[in-house]
């Protein structure tokens, strides 16, 4: 039998070469976290803290991953991956230690009240996957070293300061999937690397000063959100943008001109296209489509000319339409009643003219109708309105030919909370809208209206959130009730004005002690202005002008102390001008013409 010897090794120098490895590991790691450490002590002692959200952070504490807002890695050595302290009342410029934390993956800082610039430092934040400084004072341009983070996702930098361009090399972060740079001083265009992006899905660039064109790269991307409102582009959208695989696009708020591009109405894949707030001219372009996911479309207030298209009622996923502020002539689309699910539908302040298609009265999702300052659209307004719009809030019809009574179906739309219908031709009594608890707003102003026995004031006491109440140039008769004084308090707004309402000015009107507008000019309102006026110590335009008032000035009307407009004239005041006058110190108009009133002018008064 053949026997093999193995040599006995001396594992001693092999064991103490195992030890000294690991203790140099070990000390590595150990300086590692202390550099951590320190830098995170080191951004507290460079901050002002007021409320205290950094009190954790001490050498008391050695486990800094249990600080506050500071989150660690499972593996060990536990290094700081990330630091979220948003709304922290945190002031004072950012440290550029930031950049120590070399494992940092979320930096999440917003709403504080950081200025200065950003640190270029972040840069050597090579795992940075999400930046968010939005919300702070922060100045400057931004940083290029910010290109180096190439695991960024998320980068927010909105409600700033930041001036200069937006640079070309954050295309350079391949995995961006979102960029927020609104409100800031932004100027330049926009580069044309950020199409190259294929994982963007969010561009928000609104509230700069941007210029120049869209560029066409951005067609050619998978964006799936373009905000770019509140800017001063120039030049039109490209052609090439539309067929990307758009889902929001927001371009509001610019300069944009130029024709709208028929594909954009056409695309399969865009549920928002708003481009509010612009140049564009010519016609709204057709919809070929029928099954388009479009849900909100808003073209308000461009230079938009021609007719409202039948094809717009394909987008039957519509859910706001805003048309409002244009140049649109002839009559509305009966095509628009078929868009069932609309909730919001805005044609105010066109060319519009002729009847009011029924089907649109029939839209029973409806929660805004806007049809004002049109001047040529006529008709009755359907006796069932109030039922076929069961959801409605907002009903805007002010400035049109409508004529015949307001309907008492109104009265069933609990939900209302905004009736604009003044100026029309509407006659008959005005309605007893107390069964509205929401009522915010009633104008039904500028019509032929009659009070009969005032008993629809009695009823609006019930609207606890009434704050507007607009009764004028209709043909209101008769005294005016005491129950005027029992109108909710929340009224701040009340014109009766241009009526021919007669008798006393009710001392009880000085219940409503929030009204911030009171006119009852031009009527035919008799006896002394009562004292008890002056309670109203918030009111800011008051006008009683041309009515039959007699008697003195209260003498201490310089109680209203918040008064801006004051109209007298034309009554039969006597005796002289108060020099309590003097203590109306917000007092730009002032007009006491044609009364009787003596003596001389206070010096306080000028």
């Amino acid at each position: 039998m053949i026997h093999f010897r193995i040599p006995c090794l001396n594992l001693v120098p092999v064991l103490n070469l195992f030890i000294l490895v690991s203790s140099l590991a070990l000390i590595s790691s150990q300086n590692e976290t202390d550099k951590e450490r320190q830098a995170l002590l080191y951004f507290k002692s460079r901050l002002s803290d007021p409320a205290g959200a950094l009190s954790s952070w001490s050498k008391a504490y050695h486990d800094f991953c249990n600080w506050h807002g500071v989150s660690c890695g499972t593996q060990s050595p536990h290094h700081v991956t990330s630091l979220d302290l948003p709304s922290e009342g945190l002031t004072d410029s950012l440290p550029s230690c930031i950049a120590n934390l070399t494992s940092l993956k979320r930096l999440q800082l917003s709403n504080n009240s950081f200025h200065g610039s950003i640190p270029p430092e972040l840069g050597l934040l090579t795992q940075l996957t999400y930046l968010n400084l939005s919300l702070n004072s922060l100045n400057g341009g931004i940083p290029s070293a910010i290109s180096s983070c190439m695991q960024l996702q998320v980068l927010d930098l909105s409600n700033n300061s930041l001036k200069g361009d937006i640079l070309p090399t954050l295309s350079q972060c391949k995995n961006i999937q979102m960029i927020n740079l609104s409100n800031n001083k932004l100027q330049g265009s926009i580069p044309a690397a950020f199409g190259m992006l294929q994982k963007l899905r969010t561009l928000i660039l609104a509230g700069n000063s941007l210029s120049g064109s869209i560029p066409p790269s951005l067609g050619s991307s998978s964006l799936v959100h373009v905000d770019l409102g509140r800017n001063f582009l120039s030049g039109g959208i490209p052609e090439s943008l539309v067929n990307s695989s758009l889902q929001v696009l927001r371009l509001m708020s610019n300069r944009l001109t130029g024709k709208l591009p028929e594909a954009l109405f056409n695309s399969s894949s865009l549920t928002t296209i708003c481009l509010q707030q612009n140049i564009f001219v010519g016609f709204i372009p057709p919809v070929a489509s029928i099954s388009s996911p479009l849900k909100y479309l808003s073209l308000q207030e461009n230079n938009l000319s021609g007719l409202i298209p039948l094809s717009l009622g394909n987008l039957s996923s519509l859910v706001f339409l805003s048309l409002q502020q244009n140049n649109l002539i002839e009559s509305i689309p009966e095509s628009l009643g078929n868009i069932r699910k609309l909730q919001v539908l805005r044609l105010t302040a066109n060319k519009l003219s002729g009847l009011v298609p029924p089907s649109l009265f029939n839209i029973s999702s409806l929660k805004f109708l806007g049809l004002g300052s049109n001047l040529l659209l006529s008709g009755r307004l359907p006796s069932n309105i109030g039922i076929t719009l069961p959801n409605i809030q907002t009903l805007v019809l002010m400035s049109n030919r409508f004529y015949g009574t307001i309907p008492d179906s109104l009265l069933n739309a609990s939900h209302l909370e905004k009736i604009y219908i003044a100026f029309n031709m509407l006659t008959g009594l005005v309605p007893s809208f107390g069964s509205l608890p929401n009522l915010e707003v009633l104008d039904v102003g500028g019509n032929m209206l009659e009070s009969g026995d005032w008993s629809f004031l009695s009823s609006l006491s019930n609207c606890t959130r009434l704050t507007h109440l607009m009764l004028d140039s209709n043909n209101l008769q008769g005294n005016l009730p005491l129950s005027i004084g029992n109108l909710p308090n929340s009224i701040k707004n009340l014109w009766i004005r241009d009526n021919k309402i007669s008798g006393p000015i009710p001392s009880e009107i000085a219940n409503l002690e929030n009204l911030i507008e009171l006119y009852m000019g031009y009527n035919l309102l008799n006896g002394s202005i009562p004292p008890t006026i002056l309670h109203l110590h918030g009111l800011v335009r008051l006008g009683i002008a041309r009515n039959k008032l007699s008697g003195q000035l209260p003498h201490d009307i310089g109680r209203l102390s918040q008064l801006n407009e004051l109209h007298l004239d034309q009554n039969n005041l006597t005796g002289s001008i108060p020099a309590s006058f003097g203590n109306c110190t917000q007092l730009q108009k002032l007009n006491l013409s044609h009364n009787s009133l003596a003596g001389s002018i206070p010096s306080n008064l000028l």
